[in-house]
C-alpha cells in the first residue's frame, strides 16, 4: 500500500513539473528562436526513484533544438541560424549561448543582442562596429564585415541537446564541452521564430493535466483506504 502511494505521489509531483514546462512552452509561442522543452518519461522515471521527492518535482525538460521557421525581415542586423547550434554571447553571468539574432550596434559600438548581451567573437572579445560603417554584412561562416572590411568573427557552437539548461527565455547555459559536428550557417536579415507549436502544445497540456488529475484520485483512494483500515483496526472488537 505504502509503494502504492508513493509511486502515485512521485508521478503527480512529476506531472506537476511537466504542466510547468508545457505551459512555458506555449507561453513562449511568439517568442523569437524559443526552444522548447520535452519532459521524458526516462527522465521522469529516473527522479521517481529517488526518496527525495523535491527531486522528482525538478524536471526541466530537454532542450528541443528542432528549428524554428525563418522570417526574412531585411534588416541588415538580424540574423538566422540554419542548423543546429547557438552563437555566443557574454553576460554578468558569464558565457551564453542563443539563437535569438534581433541585434544591435550599442553605444559602445560593439555588436549586441536584444537583451543588451554583447556577442563574442572566436577567441573571445567583442565585435566592433566602427563610427561610420554604412554597410554590414555576416557571412554564412560567421564572418562580421563592415564596409569589405572584416570585424571579426561570430563565435559558432554546437552542443549534445541533454547539456543544455536554460536561463530565460532564449538564453541557455552549457554544461559540457561542443561537440564536433557541423555548426549552423548563418543567414543575414532574416529571423527564427520559436519551434513550439501552439496546437500540439495545447495538447500536451490538456493531456498532462489530465494524468495529474488521475493521479491526485489514485493517491485520495489509497487515502481512503489506508484510513478506513485503521479505523476498522482500531475499532472495538
Amino acid at each position: 500500500m505504502a509503494d502504492g502511494i508513493y509511486v502515485a505521489t512521485a508521478g503527480a509531483v512529476a506531472q506537476s513539473a511537466a504542466l510547468d514546462v508545457t505551459a512555458h512552452n506555449i507561453a513562449n509561442a511568439s517568442t523569437a528562436a524559443f526552444q522548447g522543452a520535452r519532459v521524458s518519461f526516462s527522465e521522469a522515471l529516473a527522479r521517481a526513484r529517488s526518496p527525495d521527492m523535491a527531486l522528482v518535482g525538478n524536471l526541466t525538460g530537454a532542450v528541443d533544438d528542432t528549428a524554428g521557421a525563418i522570417t526574412h525581415t531585411g534588416n541588415a542586423l538580424d540574423i538566422a541560424l540554419d542548423g543546429p547550434g547557438y552563437f555566443a554571447v557574454e553576460t554578468p553571468q558569464g558565457v551564453r549561448y542563443t539563437r535569438a539574432g534581433s541585434l544591435s550596434r550599442g553605444a559602445d559600438g560593439q555588436l549586441r543582442t536584444a537583451d543588451g548581451h554583447p556577442l563574442r567573437s572566436q577567441g573571445g572579445g567583442p565585435i566592433t562596429i566602427p563610427d561610420g560603417a554604412s554597410q554590414i554584412a555576416f557571412t554564412a561562416d560567421g564572418a562580421v564585415l563592415a564596409d569589405g572590411g572584416e570585424l571579426g568573427r561570430l563565435e559558432l557552437v554546437r552542443f549534445a541537446p541533454a547539456a543544455m539548461s536554460r536561463e530565460g527565455a532564449t538564453l541557455l547555459a552549457a554544461g559540457g564541452k561542443p561537440i564536433d559536428a557541423p555548426l549552423p550557417q548563418i543567414t543575414q536579415g532574416a529571423l527564427e521564430g520559436s519551434n513550439v507549436n501552439i496546437i500540439r502544445g495545447i495538447v500536451d497540456l490538456v493531456k498532462v493535466s489530465r494524468t495529474y488529475e488521475s493521479l491526485l484520485r489514485v493517491i485520495e483512494g489509497y487515502s481512503e483506504i489506508e484510513s478506513r483500515a485503521a479505523r476498522d483496526i482500531g475499532g472495538p472488537k
